[in-house]
């Protein structure tokens, strides 16, 4: 029994493991090999909402990642080559993004995972045939990339499979927190350990798929994940100017206010809000899916109305400093090649 569950929680991590390389590969590739389009399509979005907000869903949706994609941002805010207002709407697309990328992770749950897989073996042996082509290569860094995203998927979903143990102690842990708060911040805790709510999400599809997790636990976890997301953010603009600290504030704002405005109303009407979704689609893998595009689409839709408010209050939150006091400051420091004639002095 021991060695079972231990071999079934060795096999989870290394299905955890090999997804978060599959992730963490194509993201790099993208940014790297992408990494001037996306600063010009940044850049050339101009001041209008709607189209940062699409451009924000686009680029999350291809790099799979709407932490990397507001990473991005954060660095481009940083650089001066984008305004924090602009980023505003590039942030709240980028979370739907995330919803539509977590949509194609739901594919797991059907036989096509097994052509994506497949994918890994295609995209190795066309770089030990072709190690010269420089365009090939890089086709096949996303197809091996792409791939092991779903072997690390499908390695995690045969931990479950291969152990009633392991999924009857899982089953225990989300029974034993099942009051909403805790389940939100279980899957807060999650998020951040794993540092992205994409890997977090994966693991929760497969949970779903095996039968752990019920629509109702699956809501809180979701939550509780989109929270989890903004702390890499957060970290990443520790040492930026103010500005690129703005927007990933506005970050944890955007995720925050909808947990803020759709707890209050998933809490108490979710017995009818589960039977309307699992009644909508059958499949639990494709219920987080939808319930996760359809909460970031509806928080967007209302704070896309509220963005210069929005804006005011993150400025609020993260002050200038007044240009008298910096002035004041430097006054008041001497300067560094200034000799010091104070220690000469006290001898006479």
């Amino acid at each position: 029994m021991f060695w079972d569950i231990f071999y079934s929680v060795l096999l989870l991590l290394t299905g955890i493991g090999v997804f978060l390389v599959g992730i963490v590969k194509f993201s790099n590739f993208l940014q790297t090999n992408a990494n001037d389009k996306i600063r010009g399509t940044f850049q050339k979005m101009g001041d209008n909402r709607f189209v940062g907000f699409g451009v924000g869903a686009g680029v999350t949706t291809v790099i799979q990642s709407s932490t990397a994609t507001t990473v991005i941002v954060v660095g481009l805010v940083n650089a001066g080559i984008m305004t924090f207002g602009q980023s505003t709407a590039v942030i709240f697309g980028a979370n739907v993004g995330s919803a539509l990328s977590n949509m194609l992770l739901s594919l797991s749950a059907f036989r096509i995972k097994y052509f994506f897989m497949v994918l890994v073996f295609f995209g190795a042996f066309s770089k030990i045939l072709f190690p010269k082509s420089k365009r090939l290569c890089k086709v096949s860094d996303i197809f091996i990339s792409f791939g092991i995203i779903f072997v690390g998927l499908e390695v995690m979903s045969m931990a479950f499979a291969g152990s009633d143990y392991l999924t009857n102690a899982f089953a225990s842990m989300f029974e034993a927190a099942s009051f909403p708060l805790l389940l939100i911040l279980l899957g807060f805790i999650l998020t951040a350990i794993m540092n992205s709510s994409t890997a977090a999400t994966a693991m929760f599809i497969t949970l779903a798929a095996n039968g752990v997790l019920s629509f109702v636990e699956i809501i809180y976890l979701v939550i509780g994940s989109r929270l989890g997301t903004t702390l890499t953010t957060l970290i990443a603009s520790i040492t930026a100017n103010k500005n690129a600290k703005r927007a990933a504030m506005m970050h944890l704002m955007f995720n925050l206010f909808s947990t803020i405005i759709f707890l209050p109303i998933i809490w108490p009407l979710q017995g009818i809000i589960a039977p309307f979704f699992e009644g909508l689609v059958p499949d639990p893998v494709w219920q987080i899916s939808i319930f996760s595009l359809v909460l970031n689409v509806l928080t967007a839709i209302i704070l896309l109305s509220f963005i210069k408010p929005m804006n005011k209050l993150v400025f609020w939150i993260i002050k200038d400093v007044p240009e008298q006091l910096v002035i004041a400051e430097v006054a008041e420091t001497p300067p560094e090649n200034e000799p010091d004639f104070k220690g000469f002095t006290e001898g006479f």
